[in-house]
Formats: structure tokens, sequence, C-alpha cells
């Protein structure tokens, strides 16, 4: 377009960890009518993934929803081994990762954590400050420094970005950073704004 540059976006896959349990299969639980794995990938996708995978939890459940299955190596280990899984089964250079249990995502903010991720290792999603590891993007080549963290015994995707180079994009507050962690927050689903 003449006047006009449109900055294109890499190319990248949305990986969606999907092994946490609180008593039952937190992927699953529905939010306004619609599985949480299921409306974080649809985020992904509308943002322009290439592909979307599950990582970790139910394998048949998973793809009955429609998602490709990716077994967490480290399962119930916590969430730095499944983004290590993650990476390590990625055909993209860039991925962006999120956690089931953040349901609200929007797509402009993957496609802005993706534009954000230049030569860096990693983004990271905040709200008003507030690091949200759990919603952020990742280039492949991180995944030797994340593993040896991981297999030196950390388990905080905060604590393991310490040696990798990154930026931090903050979204602002919203129900976007919302996670969905005990009974409780799920009791709460039907009175959060969308």
């Amino acid at each position: 377009m003449v006047g006009r540059q449109v900055r294109e976006r890499a190319p990248f896959e949305g990986a969606v960890l999907t092994g946490g349990r609180m008593g039952r299969d937190k992927a699953l639980l529905l939010v306004e009518e619609i599985p949480m794995a299921l409306r974080v990938a649809r985020s992904m996708l509308e943002a322009g993934a290439k592909d979307v995978f599950a990582v970790g939890g139910d394998p048949a459940s998973l793809r009955a929803l429609g998602l490709r299955f990716v077994p967490d190596e480290s399962a119930h280990e916590g969430p730095l081994g499944g983004i290590v899984s993650a990476l390590r089964v990625a055909s993209e250079a860039a991925v962006v990762v999120t956690a089931c249990d953040m349901p609200w995502i929007r797509a402009d903010h993957v496609a802005g954590l993706i534009s954000a991720l230049g030569t860096y290792d990693a983004v990271l999603s905040a709200a008003d400050g507030q690091l949200q590891p759990l919603h952020a993007a990742w280039r492949r080549i991180a995944v030797d420094k994340l593993e040896r963290a991981f297999l030196s015994g950390e388990r905080s995707p905060l604590r393991a970005i310490g040696g990798l180079q990154y930026a931090v994009v903050d979204f602002g507050a919203g129900p976007w950073s919302i996670d969905l962690d005990t009974p409780d927050d799920v009791a709460s689903i039907e009175t959060t704004p969308t």
C-alpha cells in the first residue's frame, strides 16, 4: 500500500499449558460455555498463530477439542517444564506459551507479544507492572538455557529468565490477566467481566 507501512509479524506457534489440575482437569473447565484451553487457543489463532498445540493434560480430551496434544515431559513439576516441552517440539522460531487458566487473554495481546519479540529470547506480559510469565512469547533457541535452569532445580519461569535477554510488554490491568488457580477462582467465573 502506498503511504502506509505494514510490519509483518514473524510466523509463530501457540502452546497452551494444559497440565494443571485442581481436583479436575483445568483445561476442560467451561468459561462462558467454552473450555478454557479452547478459549486460549482461539485467541492465539485469531492473532495469526500457524498452529496451536496443548502441552500436558489428558490427550483424548484435548484432541476431542481439536487441539494437537504434546506430552509435558516434566508433568506435575510446574509450568517451566511445560514451557521447555513446548519449545522442544515447536517448528517455528517463535512460540507464544499461555496457561489454559488465563481464559480471557486477547488476540491483540498475543500479537503484541510477537511484535515485541524481535531479537529477544522472550517477551513477558505484565498487568500494570505485575509480570505474567505464563502469557509470554519465547524464541525456541532459549530452550537450552531454560532446560538447564529446570534441571538444576528451578521451577519458576520468572527466575529462569534471569540468564535470558527479555523484554516486558505491559498491557495494563484487565480481565485478560486473571488466572483461575483455585476452586474459589472458578466459582467466581459468573461475576468476572469479559
